[in-house]
């Protein structure tokens, strides 16, 4: 339209009447103009529609509740292979977590477990090797039934956690088959430890082990690792800025420190490590508001991380 108008624009310059001279002929032409150009526009093919990603949809997402898990099968539930992924959440309520999930615009099945107060239920939850084999079995079975597949496949597999949800992270890291299920771990505020010596606040390797692992793999990009923390204190077992500390010092890097305002208006980003597919995040904030801030953010600083990985 904006052609059109330059071009209607020129026509009545390049056609201005002399002083004495007959109008009606040149209005006429530049009337013809205008029509021709009206009819050039309209003859022109309009720009064809992206298409869709090939894959198998349903008529509307589907929500399964089992027991403390709740199963959200997305529209586009396979991709074109017949495969599916999927994102396993830990701690947080449902109608918080789900709709940030949503916003990262993530292709996956989304899968919220909620087991109470504090990260015991979620590790005794994991506490056997072959236990994330099992939910992912049952989880296959309501995708299954949600979206069905001649030749329908599992692809790949993520945890997410917030607060006490990472003890699930910490025995599935531990397990030597349930381990190799995982592409990408992310933790929202919440990987603590205790200390061996709290007075000395020397922090207990043992239980640092399997997320130290993991970082190495993913600073070699064979899986992603995402943590974000705030500055809350906790004198005794190490705090979440204490763990990401030990896990970035451990791979010889130095965090980059920062001053800017984080995805949340109550939220400062103050510190900033990448190596590889690691990557941590440090949010000033020292109170329960802070922590609670992590979960609503995770859709603006975690997810993001796993669509961009999943996305190649």
């Amino acid at each position: 339209m904006k052609r059109l108008m330059a071009a209607l624009i020129a026509t009545l310059t390049l056609t201005t009447v002399p002083v004495g001279a007959t109008e009606a002929p040149v209005l006429r032409t530049a009337a013809s103009a205008v029509a021709e150009l009206v009819q050039r526009a309209t003859l022109r093919p309009a720009p064809a529609p992206a298409a869709e990603p090939a894959g198998t949809r349903i008529e509307k997402p589907a929500r399964i509740v089992r027991g403390r898990k709740i199963v959200t099968v997305p529209r586009l539930c396979r991709d074109a292979g017949g495969r599916y992924d999927l994102v396993i959440h830990f701690h947080g309520a449902p109608e918080t977590i789900e709709p940030v999930f949503q916003r990262a615009a993530i292709d996956a099945v989304f899968v919220v477990v909620n087991l109470g107060i504090g990260s015991g239920p979620y590790e005794d939850m994991f506490m056997q090797d072959g236990s994330l084999a099992s939910l992912l079995d049952e989880i296959d079975q309501v995708v299954s039934k949600a979206c069905p597949h001649p030749s329908g496949a599992r692809g790949k597999v993520a945890l997410s956690a917030w607060s006490a949800g990472y003890g699930a992270a910490y025995r599935v890291l531990a397990n030597k088959k349930d381990r190799e299920l995982v592409d990408a771990i992310l933790l929202s505020d919440g990987l603590h430890a205790g200390f061996l010596d709290k007075y000395r606040q020397k922090m207990n390797d043992g239980q640092m082990a399997p997320f130290d692992a993991f970082a190495e793999r993913a600073v070699r990009g064979d899986k992603l690792f995402g943590i974000t923390h705030t500055s809350i204190v906790t004198p005794s077992y190490a705090s979440t800025t204490e763990t990401a500390r030990y896990l970035i010092e451990r791979r010889g890097l130095v965090a980059s420190k920062m001053d800017e305002p984080g995805p949340r208006s109550t939220m400062k980003l103050v510190a900033q490590t990448d190596a590889g597919a690691f990557h941590v995040r440090g949010y000033a904030g020292q109170d329960t508001d802070a922590h609670c801030d992590h979960l609503y953010a995770m859709g603006d600083t975690l997810y993001p991380m796993l669509r961009d990985r999943w996305a190649h």
